[in-house]
């Protein structure tokens, strides 16, 4: 598959996408250390990389790309009314 973004920027929604991992991963810590193990945790995180990925990458093109905005799209429409509204982080200052 032919990137639908130049490389420099390819690259750089790579860099965008480790960072929201970690974020996200750090985020998970206590729950991490509560329910789930090590071989779990090492499972899980490349789905979260992969699926933030994916999802900031359709974000990008879906003005160029019919597949990313149907991937878009068909995503937003699974969100349930009963989610919540995110919220900074504990300790994040606004």
């Amino acid at each position: 598959m032919e990137p639908e973004i130049k490389p420099e920027n390819f690259e750089a929604l790579k860099l965008h996408t480790m960072f929201i991992a970690m974020v996200i991963r750090n985020a998970m810590e206590d729950f991490h250390c509560k329910y789930l193990s090590d071989a779990q945790m090492k499972e899980l995180n490349p789905i979260i990389r992969n699926a933030v990925f994916t999802a900031l990458y359709a974000q990008q093109t879906m003005l160029k790309s019919e597949r990313s905005l149907d991937f878009v799209n068909s995503n937003i429409e699974m969100v349930p009314n009963y989610w919540e509204q995110p919220e900074f982080l504990k300790g994040f200052k606004t």
